[in-house]
């Protein structure tokens, strides 16, 4: 029994060996129709119903199934809170929220949410929260020899794999034309290894390639949001011609200012000669908290939230609330205990953990200083063209959601969770739990309930 067992041990890792060298023939992403093409601004922009006085967003940062927990957990929390709208309206917040930018596993639960809206409440944590995920995908590359052959012979990917059961047992078969019309907008966020740039999974990126993002598969999106590296192979994109930018993509900035450059290397992928490709990895890689592409939203619109509430078709806007949902985990501590030199796991783990700590500090400063700013635009931005008596009538409020918000032991326990694709029933209701309690505890989110109902 232990040599069969050694012996499929031996297969499992040839395939990987062989499907990591293996070129993804399965290019997917296809180009935009003639109709398409002449759009001015994205079609959904028309249909969404949701410019109210209030502005909720929210991002997930990734972290496995820790983090899909976590955010969940965040969700059950602002479905059980409400707020009283205009003296009369009673609503949960969990309506309120406008868009949704998620990383890695983070993007589980985002997309799922816009996929299915209440389901996420009664189906979500059998779907995939706790399932045995991870070792069903082993599974199906030791025991069907199909797959072995598909790997060695067609191209076949580790991230075809995992795409596929993403696709059929978690997200049911849906394309972002299945996104809810009422969903808020779902942002996945995955990174180009050729360009180092985030590639967002919305109309806004995929007008650069001049594809169709209502017929993307949301499993394969998920899949490269949470291609980690090494681990699984990049999700393979083509580069399509023959579009114009939206209209509101045509602003002209030109900055030489570091983080606002970042955000303007979206557009390389206009030169389609140089960039036919693009390669997708997990959206953690440049940046783990998926506040990056909001910012660079607002940048690519000279930096300014009116233009930014003004294309996204915000206007009425007097409230935001801006939620960063941070499931990191923490170094190892135990490290420092031993003279033995830690693993090659364990020293990854670390190395990608400093990374994504320093980065997430430096992302979170950036939101913190540029609020103000951003305030005074909207009050400017909507008196020049609105004159009202309460046009400046206008407040942001932003707030992280993390595990050292929780409290001692509890705090410790939930980071050193692992970031895997499978953990524990009672590690996943721990989070959830703590997802949830958050939000009710949160003073800033309180104040924001304040505010609007006064």
């Amino acid at each position: 029994m232990k040599q069969k067992s050694k012996f499929l041990l031996q297969i499992l890792f040839a395939v990987l060996l062989i499907s990591g060298c293996a070129n993804n023939k399965q290019i997917i992403n296809q180009s935009l129709s003639d109709e398409s093409k002449r759009l001015t601004v994205p079609e959904r922009f028309e249909q969404y119903g949701h410019n109210d006085d209030v502005t909720i967003i929210l991002t997930f940062s990734g972290g496995g199934t820790r983090a899909a927990a976590f955010s969940y957990g965040v969700m059950r929390g602002l479905k059980e809170t409400s707020i009283k709208l205009n003296d009369t309206n009673q609503v949960d917040m969990l309506s309120l929220v406008d868009v949704i930018s998620s990383v890695s596993g983070g993007s589980f639960t985002s997309a799922y949410y816009g996929l299915f809206g209440e389901k996420l409440f009664t189906d979500f944590e059998t779907d995939f929260l706790k399932t045995t995920l991870q070792s069903r995908l082993s599974r199906q590359l030791l025991i069907n020899p199909i797959n072995w052959f598909r790997f060695m012979s067609s191209g076949f990917s580790r991230s075809d794999l995992t795409t596929h059961y993403y696709q059929k047992y978690i997200f049911k078969d849906k394309t972002f034309a299945d996104m809810r019309n009422d969903s808020p907008l779902i942002m996945i966020n995955a990174t180009d290894v050729a360009t180092g740039t985030g590639f967002t999974f919305s109309d806004d990126h995929f007008r650069w390639l001049c594809s169709d993002l209502a017929a993307f598969p949301v499993g394969k999106a998920v899949t490269a949001s949470s291609a980690v590296p090494v681990l699984f192979s990049p999700v393979l994109l083509k580069n399509h011609g023959g579009c114009d930018p939206f209209e509101y993509q045509k602003s002209q900035v030109d900055d030489d200012i570091r983080y606002k450059h970042q955000a303007l290397r979206i557009r390389n992928f206009r030169n389609k000669e140089k960039h036919p490709y693009l390669h997708l990895v997990d959206g953690g890689v440049a940046d783990n908290l998926g506040v990056r592409a909001l910012l660079n939203q607002i940048y690519r619109q000279d930096d300014n939230f009116w233009q930014t509430l003004k294309a996204y078709r915000l206007t009425s806007t007097k409230r935001v609330l801006f939620v960063v949902v941070n499931a990191a985990a923490t170094l190892n501590p135990e490290l420092s205990l031993s003279a033995k030199t830690p693993s090659l796991s364990q020293t990854l783990n670390a190395a990608t953990t400093i990374q994504s700590q320093n980065y997430n500090s430096d992302t979170l400063d950036l939101l913190e200083l540029s609020v103000p700013k951003w305030t005074e635009q909207v009050k400017e931005g909507r008196c020049a063209e609105f004159f009202s008596a309460d046009c400046d009538d206008f407040a942001f409020y932003t707030t992280e959601l993390n595990f050292g918000h929780v409290g001692e032991p509890e705090a410790s326990q939930l980071a050193a969770i692992e970031t895997a694709l499978q953990l524990p029933t009672e590690e996943v209701n721990q989070l959830i739990q703590a997802g949830e309690q958050l939000v009710l505890n949160s003073k800033v989110i309180q104040a924001f309930i304040k505010d609007i109902q006064n």
